[in-house]
């Protein structure tokens, strides 16, 4: 596919360019055209300075004490007895529930993703339903024979 030498590129195409993912011919194309073009350019340098800064993130390992240490107060709150804490309100208590299930997913990403992955399948194949789709895209009954698999 020939493109034009007197348009500008999409944030899409630069990007691909960045990446070095698009068609050989296309990149020669769009880095003759990144000598020329000034607005092209600007775009491309402000992609490549964002992905300086995503390759510079750090993220600070925690030890494995730490991860025990969370994992053992997730454990404790959740095998805790709520009727100890009527006082403190419905807010506060799901607040550390909350809190505490955000630990334990952090710690096990895991066995989070797939609990993710199968409660969006449940309300995808509760929707279809509900919604009746299956009987209007056809596809949409292999979708059900997987969620149901699935699930």
């Amino acid at each position: 596919m020939k493109l034009p030498d007197d348009r500008h590129y999409t944030e899409e195409e630069l990007l691909m360019h960045l990446l070095g993912e698009e068609v050989s011919e296309i990149g020669s194309a769009i880095a003759s055209h990144l000598q020329k073009c000034g607005q092209c350019r600007a775009v491309f340098q402000d992609f490549q300075l964002l992905q300086k800064s995503i390759l510079a993130w750090k993220v600070p390992e925690a030890s494995e004490d730490v991860w025990l240490v969370r994992k053992v107060q997730l454990m404790n709150l959740f095998r805790e007895d709520p009727s100890q804490r009527r006082g403190e309100g419905f807010l506060p208590f799901l607040t550390r529930l909350v809190q505490g299930a955000w630990s334990y997913a952090l710690e096990n990403p895991l066995p989070t993703l797939a609990y993710v992955i199968v409660a969006v399948a449940f309300a995808s194949e509760r929707t279809i339903t509900l919604f009746r789709l299956d009987r209007i895209l056809l596809a949409t009954n292999e979708v059900l024979a997987i969620l149901r698999q699935v699930l």
